[in-house]
């Protein structure tokens, strides 16, 4: 059986991806009392060079001691000599408290965007806004699975995302976009499975702060409905959102306290309804024997259906309160826990007409397998949800982490027509990042004096560096991370950095030897002497040049062959590789094959075995590195389903394609691996020509489009798996060319296919 699916959005199958890149940091360094450290400890004795590691890059730091300038000796210079000598010197402040910021820094650490996009809890929205410039980015998905939600045994899932983006453009004004996507299943449904892709919401939100903890605003948003099972939106679906919002923030009182309060009032314009209007008229059309439409039953969509494409009949006036705690547990790390209640109440501006089947003549409860309506089951079949969660905000500026749960109040087990039933508990996890256009304030320097004493030394007896650079014998090319070691001398060895430079240790004028060596060179030896001269200006570096000899780069193929139906391996197949260099191995018992020895590239591997179909592989060898593919053979079915003919080459079942896509499905692997094995194994057809056809349902160009796809993705799968391209054209009829009337369903079956004729034989 074929899973069958019904999907809202641009595109019949939508990857829901996101890559966020975060990076944040502030440093503030040296606290007033290091400045008086510095001084108290100039004058005690140096201590001794630790013999660690070190990276040699081209010079050194404080690990030995810098030469002075050649100068005349000169007697000490006492402190008496400079009682009137200051010294200035900036040293940042110490970083203040959190609650001493202002409110920018508050409001930018702790606003983050709702599921829909504006900033405020989960559901419920803030008044206010972020921090004036601040962007805000979340990536968001729910999720839920249940048995007996909706009918008996149902096994329904639920999954969905979000993607929203949120601009605090200024003082008093943000604006947001967010774009969701969902897919629902149901046993019980047909079809099962319900997909809606790229549902857009658009939004502005406007706000006062009337005191520092108290904030009104309003906000206008716009939500974007996809049509049901085609590609496009339905502007006639759009609704619209008018809401008014209130926010009390106890961080802004004299003695701030972390607590937020938030409620909400929305008249929401539901249009959602209007996206399968023309389906059920559809549906009534073609029923049998249908009652007048007012009332019949059947042509109606299901609470499956509505639930799965989330569509509703009414209005709604929402109501949502929420609460909120933000506590710093440490510097820059905050716990927010929230409990969020909100309530959806329908109104029936569109006067939908809700058809009400008794179970008994003049009853209250709807019939077996029917749902009720509103004006019977009233209260009980509103919406109703309590929202637990919290939000942590690690000391990564602008990072936050999200995990909520919905609870479903009501609406989830009294079913209505108007209504889409709602999700009994549902959970929430989300990653959201801000970033802030202007840079928190740096703390002032300060300025303090401060009497130094002055030594001048005798210049240090005469030393110099070595500066050399590694390079490979015969090429030049730099050898980046190569040891460097002084035999017979207790000093630690240097890396070379990676244009192959390193410097040295100071040395007495004398020969220094050195030893170098790398993993993937042979070992050598390097020599330098330090002149006995004084340069005239500058530190004394003599200047080298190191070569090494590399070690041979080649690679190995280490691989195992299986089958694909039980997973043995598969005993005696020949391993044929091409690329830059040509091997041959044999499967032994355990399936195993190794191909030595081989230059480093891109290689075509190809698996024959009397059993099995002819199996194709792209392997790339690296230099000094072994790869260990496991290559899975499909066995040769016992009956042909690829025939050669005269002018054709038959198939006895057809290439399955995912509905109104190229996409071919997972099921055809098997076929299209036969296909590719008839055509390797059949090198003397020189030219095949792929033609996709379709039946005559749709508009002929979509037709025409769509079977010239279909012929280009069966023609890349067979190239992609060794057959070469100069032998394949592609080229798709659309509905030109049917192998029967297209008058009943199984004729347009049979026309929905994909051929393959020889044009082109050798000899011919």
């Amino acid at each position: 059986m074929r899973a069958v699916r019904i999907f809202r959005g641009a595109a019949s199958s939508t990857s829901f991806a996101l890559l966020l890149s975060l990076a944040s940091g502030l440093c503030l360094s040296t606290a007033s009392a290091q400045f008086d450290d510095e001084f108290d400890e100039e004058f005690s004795p140096p201590a001794a060079t630790p013999a660690a590691p070190a990276r040699a890059s081209g010079g050194f730091d404080d690990e030995f001691d810098d030469p002075a300038p050649p100068a005349a000796a000169t007697p000490t210079v006492t402190e008496d000599d400079f009682d009137d000598d200051l010294v200035e010197r900036p040293a940042p402040r110490p970083e203040q408290p959190r609650e001493a910021r202002g409110l920018r820094e508050r409001l930018f650490a702790t606003s983050h965007n709702t599921y829909m996009g504006p900033t405020g809890g989960l559901h419920v929205v803030d008044a206010g806004g972020g921090a004036t410039g601040s962007f805000r980015v979340q990536l968001a998905t729910d999720f839920f699975f249940s048995n007996g939600f909706i009918n008996p045994d149902d096994d329904a899932k639920h999954i969905g995302g979000s993607l929203s983006v949120d601009w605090t453009v200024h003082e008093f004004i943000e604006i947001w976009a967010s774009i969701q996507s969902y897919a629902n299943s149901n046993a019980t449904g047909d079809p099962t499975l319900f997909q809606v892709l790229g549902d857009t919401q658009l939004g502005i939100k406007g706000f006062y702060r009337v005191l520092p903890f108290f904030t009104i605003g309003g906000d206008l948003s716009l939500s974007l409905l996809n049509t049901v099972g085609d590609i496009g939106l339905v502007f006639k679906s759009t609704s619209v959102g008018l809401r008014a919002n209130a926010s009390l923030d106890l961080r802004g009182l004299d003695n701030p306290i972390p607590f937020i309060a938030r409620f909400n009032f929305q008249y929401y314009f539901d249009n959602s309804s209007n996206l399968i209007s023309d389906v059920e008229q559809q549906r009534y059309n073609n029923l049998d024997g249908a009652a007048p439409i007012e009332n019949e039953f059947r042509h109606l969509i299901t609470n499956v259906e509505r639930f799965g494409l989330n569509i509703n009949r009414t209005d709604f006036i929402n109501i949502g309160l929420g609460l909120e705690a933000p506590f710093e547990v440490m510097d820059d790390f905050f716990l927010q826990p929230l409990v969020e209640w909100t309530w959806r109440i329908p109104v029936n501006r569109q006067g939908y007409d809700c058809l009400f089947i008794p179970s008994m003549p003049g009853g209250s409860d709807p019939a077996e397998g029917q749902d009720g309506c509103l004006d019977r089951q009233g209260v009980g079949s509103f919406p109703m949800n309590l929202t637990i969660g919290l939000r942590v905000a690690p000391p990564v500026r602008g990072l936050s982490f999200l995990l909520a749960a919905d609870v479903g109040l009501t609406g989830t087990s009294v079913f209505v027509r108007e209504l889409a039933p709602n999700k009994p508990y549902p959970l929430y996890l989300g990653m959201s990042y801000a970033f802030d256009t202007t840079p928190p304030p740096s703390p002032e320097a300060e300025v303090r004096e401060v009497e130094r004493r002055v030594e001048v030394s005798l210049p240090p007896p005469l030393q110099g560096r070595i500066r050399g650079q590694v390079r490979e014998q015969g090429t030049g090319s730099a050898v980046a991370g190569a040891i460097v070691a002084f035999p017979g001398q207790d000093l630690t060895s240097l890396v070379a950095g990676d244009d192959g430079v390193f410097t040295t240790y100071r040395f007495d004028p004398a020969e220094i030897q050195m030893a170098l060596s790398h993993p993937d060179y042979e070992s050598g030896n390097c020599a330098a002497t330090i002149p006995d001269e004084r340069p005239e200006a500058g530190e004394l570096v003599v200047e080298v040049t190191c070569e090494l000899v590399a070690l041979p780069r080649l690679g190995n193929i280490r691989g195992r062959i299986v089958s694909g139906e039980d997973g043995a391996p598969v005993v005696g197949a020949t391993v044929a590789a091409s690329g830059p260099q040509t091997r041959q191995a044999t499967s032994g018992a355990d399936g195993s094959f190794l191909l030595q020895g081989l230059q480093p590239g891109t290689y075509e591997v190809r698996v024959d075995s009397s059993a099995f179909l002819i199996k194709m592989e792209t392997i790339q060898v690296l230099p000094r590195e072994e790869s260990t593919p496991t290559i899975t053979m499909v066995p040769r079915p016992r009956q042909a389903l690829v025939q050669v003919r005269a002018r054709e080459i038959t198939i006895r079942r057809q290439i399955n394609f995912a509905t109104n896509s190229a996409d071919i499905l997972p099921s055809s692997e098997p076929l299209m691996t036969e296909i590719a094995d008839v055509l390797i194994r059949n090198p003397q057809i020189t030219k095949v020509e792929i033609q996709g056809h379709t039946d005559n349902q749709g508009p002929d160009a979509r037709n025409r489009e769509l079977s010239q796809q279909r012929a280009d993705a069966v023609r890349e799968w067979l190239t992609s798996h060794g057959v070469a391209a100069t032998r394949l054209e592609a080229r798709g009829y659309g509905p030109d060319r049917p192998l029967v009337p297209n008058i009943t369903p199984a004729n347009r079956a049979r026309n929905r296919r994909v051929q393959f004729v020889i044009q082109e034989q050798a000899g011919e």
